[in-house]
């Protein structure tokens, strides 16, 4: 269900077609939420039931029609009282990594480093690219517009949270090199 308020939450930005709302799960949500290409229409779809979006459709030469979905007060009203009402549950982590970690005691130090140093490169890498989207999508500025506040808060956690999983690889590292000895 908290699909729909993400959705409903990029829509207060504007007009945006479901391509590129799912994109922007793909670029700016990919720390906290994820979803796949046909769940964000089928939720475009049950909101546009329920009058929480509407959307136009553009007619485009050479190419399909695409639909431009935009929230409406319904719709704004509904994500407003999500936010301000409901509970707001505990984070979970929820990483296969970490899952595969807890049992590292079951292959050979190298291969746990390998491991370690495959997860490693991988968040060096979401490290860099969120670093470069923030610097393509704000540049120098040390705070961006507040209609873009959700986005950079967003991206900062994602950034920070990549930071950390840095940090720990490489302590982790460290700590499995003392039992090669």
């Amino acid at each position: 269900m908290a699909i729909r308020y993400a959705l409903l939450g990029l829509l207060t930005k504007g007009p945006h077609s479901g391509y590129d709302l799912h994109s922007t799960f793909k670029t700016q949500h990919i720390y906290f939420w994820n979803s796949t290409h046909s769940q964000v229409y089928q939720e475009l779809n049950k909101m546009r039931d329920e009058e929480l979006v509407t959307y136009e459709t553009i007619v485009q030469e050479g190419s399909p029609n695409k639909k431009l979905y935009s929230i409406t007060h319904k719709g704004e009203k509904r994500l407003i009282e999500w936010m301000m009402e409901e509970a707001v549950k505990p984070a979970k982590i929820k990483d296969e990594f970490l899952l595969r970690a807890s049992a590292f005691q079951a292959i050979s130090v190298e291969e746990a480093v390998t491991l370690l140093e495959r997860i490693l490169a991988r968040e060096k890498a979401i490290l860099a690219g969120t670093s470069q989207w923030q610097l393509e999508h704000y540049g120098e500025q040390d705070y961006p517009s507040y209609l873009e506040i959700g986005s950079y808060l967003t991206s900062e956690f994602g950034k920070r949270y990549a930071k950390m999983y840095v940090e720990w690889c490489e302590w982790a590292l460290e700590l499995l090199e003392s039992y090669r000895a």
